[in-house]
């Protein structure tokens, strides 16, 4: 199951990454460049993929640490869900695309 969701990964980023020069090649020309647009674009297809796996990297982290955190002290589990699951869920699927 593993390897299917890495071959798929890696294709979505391999995907991205052609798309990339395709679509900055598209604001060549006579057009003006709006840099909010190649903002948009770069963080459309690069970050927030990226953003997706540290999603999924921080909360396979945080099972992990909340075992851990859940028998060494039951009173502080929700301090690591912030930084590794619910920030990088915040930007991949809250803020608003080509803010960052």
């Amino acid at each position: 199951m593993f390897s299917k969701l890495r071959g798929l990964l890696v294709t979505f980023m391999i995907c991205a990454l052609l798309a990339v020069p395709s679509a900055a090649s598209a604001f060549t020309g006579d057009q003006d460049v709006d840099e909010r647009s190649v903002n948009v674009v770069f963080d459309a297809l690069i970050l927030r993929p990226i953003g997706l796996v540290v999603t999924l990297g921080g909360t396979v982290v945080y099972g992990v640490t909340a075992a851990i955190v859940g028998l060494t002290r039951p009173k502080d589990i929700g301090k690591p869900l912030e930084p590794l699951v619910l920030a990088p869920a915040r930007y991949t699927f809250v803020d608003p695309i080509g803010q960052h």
